[in-house]
């Protein structure tokens, strides 16, 4: 086993490890006192740095062009944006909602057919190309924690319609939060993914290319969710609906475009 792809096998135990501990804790009520649920966490991005380090290095260039690296890519840059907009937007549970779709992403990776395998040689590295995928996959991982999010508001939403207040509810933030949040991460993956597009006209892309076609149908699809959103023309649970139907479009493409 190559070293890169131990380095993934041992980030995916973090973020499951940090699944079981933060069932554990919440079990006994003592999430809001504990900060050891980071500690997985920031250990599997850690480890998923690290593989993309090497995974870069074995290639010669960025890891973004296979599906499997992709597919690690993108958990990557979910768990980046898990630390930096976690606390912002005051999602002190998305850890434990964050966990099991970087994990299963990984997981996913790792048992593709012919997974991490060699690229075809690059005669000259272009730093705007590498930077503009970089940012459209980030883009991708601002959707994924916008239909996470949604995931958590829907939870929380039948809670209280069956009128079971406890446990895992006491630990969501407010259901008004998580609105917002859900039309701030949607806006947020709108904005990186429309600095990627404008990368990939000044880079003058093939316009009939697939991965181009297939990017502004996300952002046509994004853009129209932003409109609806910022406008209040859906009830809050329509909205967490949109967010988490709407990722299925992005994370097809990805599918669709390289999964060869």
């Amino acid at each position: 086993m190559e070293n890169y792809r131990l380095l993934l096998v041992l980030a995916t135990l973090a973020f499951i490890g940090g699944l079981v501990h933060a069932v554990v804790v919440l079990k006994k009520g003592g999430w809001r006192e504990s900060r050891w649920h980071l500690l997985p966490m920031a250990l599997g991005f850690a480890l998923q740095t690290a593989f993309l380090y090497f995974r870069g290095r074995a290639l010669g260039q960025c890891p973004m062009k296979s599906l499997p690296d992709i597919l690690v890519f993108i958990a990557w840059s979910i768990a980046l944006l898990y630390f930096l907009v976690g606390g912002a937007y005051r999602l002190s549970l998305l850890g434990l909602f964050t966990a099991p779709l970087v994990a299963a992403m990984q997981i996913l990776a790792l048992l593709l057919p012919g997974s991490f395998g060699a690229y075809p040689a690059k005669d000259r590295i272009i730093p705007l190309v590498e930077l503009h995928a970089a940012v459209a996959l980030i883009a991708y991982a601002a959707f994924a924690l916008a239909c996470i999010t949604g995931v958590m508001y829907l939870m929380q939403e039948r809670m209280l319609k069956r009128h079971r207040i406890g446990g895992l509810f006491y630990q969501l933030p407010p259901i008004q939060d998580l609105a917002k949040s859900i039309r701030r991460l949607a806006l947020l993956g709108l904005m990186l993914l429309t600095a990627a597009l404008g990368m990939s006209m000044a880079l003058h892309h093939p316009v009939s290319s697939p991965k181009v076609i297939f990017a502004w149908a996300v952002w046509l699809l994004y853009g129209g969710m932003s409109v609806v959103m910022c406008r209040h023309m859906l009830s809050p649970r329509q909205t967490a609906w949109l967010a988490v139907v709407g990722f299925v479009v992005p994370f097809m493409s990805l599918w669709l475009v390289t999964g060869k």
